[in-house]
């Protein structure tokens, strides 16, 4: 049997006139980079980069017993959510591993939009429909209805206000909906890149219309498109988790240090027996942030050694050209405190690196 074609987000012609290079995330053909990366990287930092995202997932939550179901299911207090907030949480399955790590929009008292990582919507939302017995609630995949793209760096709120003037006011993690084109869109001040940034939730046939306006509207303050390629380097200078990387069904959000996301307090939610255990076990591998000479960068599975002894492996890292530094973040266990002096076991060698609290860059307030 042939292998089904990877998909393509509303942009993908306008990418190839751009010269973008592409590559396959999750079943989607999308830009690796358009410039290049590090100049990406440096736009996103200094000034503004626009993403196109539109493979994430989709799924719409409503019904009277929303609320209650999806606290059920997920570590964060959803019940707490206002109308027009965003939370970030996790779906965990019942051994406390990770099924994904996702944000809740909280649309009104019995409706919420979960946006779910491109490779697992499908999974996600099998699961949830397979545990909504008992409750009054419908979970329905919205994807194809939206394109998604993000406006990130610290010129995106003076961008985004030339074309959306209400929006500046908007908090941190908080949306709004409102009328573009006759349209609805819904922009969150949200992202994946350590910057201040926006997400724009448009329909897909206003995808390249708005992709347009935005960079025309930023021509002064530098913005540039930018790929899958900064997108990851960006997101690992902020000490941010990848879904395949640094969670999995195997790696609990405990064990990837994101425990201030899990609301302890709530009597139960899926995996909390599990993930509690896991809390309380001096034994649980943990994820530490380590910094390298850039000749020694800390490739996802490289072994790390502290006092000769082997603790766990690398998940991911790479040079960062914001840091001028080899980063990597890994699993390990016994856990050493930041400063630690740690080996990297690369090419029949133990080259030097040092234990560092996360994250690794944090933006200019």
């Amino acid at each position: 049997m042939a292998p089904s074609p990877d998909q393509r987000t509303p942009l993908y012609e306008i990418y190839q006139q751009a010269g973008a290079r592409f590559t396959t995330f999750a079943g989607w053909q999308l830009p690796l980079q358009f410039s290049g990366i590090l100049q990406e990287v440096h736009a996103v930092r200094n000034h503004a980069g626009l993403f196109d995202v539109s493979h994430m997932g989709e799924l719409l939550v409503t019904g009277p017993d929303a609320p209650v179901f999806l606290n059920r299911m997920l570590t964060n207090d959803v019940a707490a959510v206002d109308p027009d907030q965003v939370i970030y949480t996790f779906l965990c399955n019942h051994d406390g591993g990770t099924l994904d790590d996702l944000l809740v929009y909280r649309i009104g008292h019995e409706e919420f939009l979960l946006v779910v990582n491109a490779v697992n919507t499908k999974p996600v939302l099998s699961f949830l429909q397979s545990q909504t017995a008992g409750y009054d609630v419908e979970v329905r995949d919205y994807s194809p209805l939206f394109a998604l793209l993000a406006l990130q760096g610290p010129a995106a709120a003076a961008i985004l206000a030339r074309l959306f003037p209400d929006v500046l006011p908007l908090k941190s993690f908080r949306f709004k909906r409102l009328t573009w084109e006759k349209e609805e869109l819904v922009i969150s001040r949200t992202g994946y890149t350590g910057e201040d940034g926006f997400e724009i939730y448009t329909p897909p046939s206003l995808a390249v219309t708005l992709w347009s306006a935005l960079l025309r509207a930023g021509t002064e303050d530098g913005l540039i498109p930018a790929g899958l390629g900064a997108r990851d380097l960006l997101r690992l200078e902020a000490g941010l988790p990848l879904y395949g990387n640094e969670l999995s069904t195997t790696i609990s959000p405990v064990q990837a240090g994101l425990e201030r996301f899990i609301a302890w307090e709530k009597p139960d939610f899926c995996g909390r027996s599990p993930l509690l255990a896991e809390k309380n076990d001096p034994a649980t591998p943990r994820r530490i942030g380590l910094i390298a000479d850039r000749s020694a960068i800390p490739r996802p599975g490289t072994t790390v050694y502290w006092d000769q002894q082997p603790i766990g492996r690398i998940t991911s890292g790479s040079y960062s050209p914001t840091l001028q530094k080899a980063l990597g973040m890994a699993l390990v266990n016994p856990v050493p405190p930041p400063g630690t002096p740690l080996s990297l076991g690369l090419r029949g060698t133990f080259l030097p690196a040092e234990c560092v609290k996360l994250p690794f860059y944090q933006r200019k307030r």
